[in-house]
């Protein structure tokens, strides 16, 4: 397997740290909340899970993990696709983020996500959006290993796609909506650790993952996903 390097250092987010004001982190959180719901964050969610659902075939979809939830309101978008029936779980380091998904109604756990007390198959899905831009791609390849682990049935992905044009969107819209200076420091970041779809397909391969799909959408976004070979119907 060949090893996955990471990219030169672009700059640290705010949101890697535990430590940031919890105000800061829940004003962060939200604005960048604002910014899936503009980008088209939400819907390449939605479109990743509804293409595994297609490959899983009907089931019941009975637990969901949500990885790095942030506000919960991507957390909120599984249900629109899997049924009401699915109990959700998110997980965040961030005590600002565990509040903001209570007030949506999701079961919410303060932990790290490279350290999780789960069991294999022990979700049917794993949902992971915008998480992987945070950590090296060696490191990456090692969360998806887990996430893999976990996960019955799939897991589903989204992240940046990296692009000039996207940094400029962005920042045209935080100067429109005022957002706060720590978002527009992170989103700038991100958008400069974000992937092109082979960099992403590479990651997904490095961990040992076999029959990943990865799409672009619109919005600079980029999805993965994968039916587990052992799922069926």
């Amino acid at each position: 397997m060949s090893v996955v390097t990471a990219l030169p250092p672009v700059g640290t987010e705010a949101l890697d740290e535990r430590d940031l004001d919890c105000t800061v982190a829940e004003i962060t959180l939200r604005e960048i909340a604002t910014t899936n719901v503009l980008f088209g964050g939400h819907r390449a969610l939605r479109y990743g899970l509804r293409e595994l659902c297609r490959e899983i075939g009907a089931l019941h979809y009975r637990r969901a993990l949500d990885v790095g939830a942030g506000d919960g309101q991507a957390t909120a978008q599984v249900r629109r696709v899997l049924g009401n029936g699915v109990a959700l779980v998110a997980l965040d380091h961030h005590r600002s983020a565990a509040k903001l998904c209570r007030t949506r109604g999701v079961v919410s756990v303060v932990g790290d996500m490279w350290a999780m007390p789960l069991e294999p198959d022990s979700v049917d899905v794993v949902i992971a959006s915008l998480v992987l831009h945070h950590v090296s791609r060696s490191h990456a390849a090692r969360l998806i290993g887990q996430w893999h682990s976990v996960a019955r049935l799939g897991v589903v992905i989204t992240d940046l796609r990296r692009s000039s044009v996207a940094s400029a969107g962005f920042e045209l819209a935080s100067r429109v909506l005022r957002f706060h200076p720590v978002t527009r420091h992170d989103g700038h970041v991100s958008i400069r650790r974000g992937f092109r779809e082979h960099e992403l397909a590479r990651v997904i391969s490095a961990a040992g993952v076999r029959g990943a799909t990865v799409r672009r959408r619109p919005g600079w976004r980029l999805v993965a996903y994968w039916k587990k070979a052992d799922a069926n119907a």
